[in-house]
């Protein structure tokens, strides 16, 4: 079979042997293992053959590369199928190119988590880095671009991107530790970032990087049980505090936040609260107010279904396991106010 000169795809019948895996694919070999819907494909596959063509590239005489198909690749192979679908993509690609072309067919299509999406983008965020050195608008601008998401999806992989690759990598080869990107955005977000806008000095003393392996040890030692606990103590970075005396205590406090593991978000925030009372008294709503927003949530819940996540799902939607951890952020919230009303 000759290679194809153009650019647009070619739909043809492929020797499956003539197929071969992608490396930049990030899910990797642990796709076999690590889906809850293969035997469900396996199955439709086996009955009625494979319905969507696989995506490959020529990569030299007979050999062509996966671009997309990676769940139904695999389950071919078990099936020892001779043939498949597919749709050749001809023309030049090198890296850069292909890496942008898996994007588009992968990530906007929630066939990556946020994970393996992020996995996907080091060598693009390597070049990023080069290009924009301190400028992380531009680089997130460009990266915005480039994967095809909206500017705050690539402001979260951005985010996550930054830290060590120690943390990364751990998290990478663990699908279980998936969820460890959300803590890690929180991080980012909510502490490190206005920490080192309104107080830099600190990290004169303490390096980034120590800052984020120290605070991840929270989330290992299971110190936190959802990500969004994160945003109690953010009101401590946030809060430029001026005189001097004030400074230095809450500089302190964040120090003890970084370094003692066992030192909560919430009992970070209470010492803050004690301390600058001023700077966190809430705006607190009438008590017919509250019954009527907790009978309205309430409702809303009620009658939600998961289903509709997906119905309405566009660039700017939260994904299912960032509503998860908001609901448990609200349970939590709702039990603590139970106790107080009971108290």
């Amino acid at each position: 079979m000759e290679e194809a000169s153009s650019t647009i795809p070619s739909l043809q019948l492929l020797e499956l042997s003539k197929i071969v895996p992608n490396n930049l694919n990030p899910r990797g070999p642990n796709v076999r293992e690590n889906d809850p819907h293969r035997e469900n494909l396996k199955e439709s596959i086996a009955e009625f053959g494979i319905l969507v063509p696989l995506v490959v590239r020529p990569i030299g005489r007979d050999k062509y590369e996966l671009i997309d198909g990676e769940r139904r690749y695999w389950i071919a192979q078990s099936l020892k199928l001779l043939h498949v679908p597919v749709f050749i993509i001809g023309g030049k690609l090198d890296q850069t190119a292909l890496l942008q072309r898996m994007f588009q067919i992968h990530m906007n299509r929630d066939q990556w988590d946020a994970v393996q999406q992020c996995k996907a983008s080091e060598s693009l965020y390597a070049q990023l880095q080069d290009k924009h050195k301190s400028d992380l608008q531009g680089l997130i601008t460009d990266f915005a671009k480039f994967t095809g998401t909206d500017r705050r999806t690539a402001r979260n992989r951005v985010q996550f991107l930054r830290w060590p690759r120690t943390i990364k990598d751990e998290i990478y080869r663990d699908p279980s530790k998936h969820n460890s990107y959300w803590y890690v955005v929180e991080i980012e977000d909510k502490i490190v970032e206005p920490a080192q806008k309104n107080y830099p000095e600190y990290f004169a003393k303490v390096e980034v990087d120590d800052v984020r392996r120290f605070l991840y040890r929270k989330w290992e030692a299971k110190i936190v049980r959802a990500a969004v606990e994160v945003r109690q103590a953010a009101v401590i970075v946030r809060s430029q505090i001026k005189p001097r005396r004030g400074r230095k205590e809450a500089i302190g406090l964040l120090d003890r936040l970084v370094k003692d593991v066992e030192f909560t978000y919430e009992e970070a925030f209470k010492e803050f609260a004690r301390k600058f009372p001023t700077m966190v008294e809430p705006k607190l709503p009438k008590p017919r107010a509250l019954v009527n927003s907790i009978r309205i949530l309430s409702d809303v819940l009620s009658n939600y279904e998961p289903i509709f996540l997906e119905t309405y799902r566009d660039k700017r939607s939260p994904q299912a396991d960032e509503v998860i951890e908001f609901v448990r952020s609200l349970i939590a919230a709702a039990q603590k106010f139970l106790k107080r009303m009971k108290g």
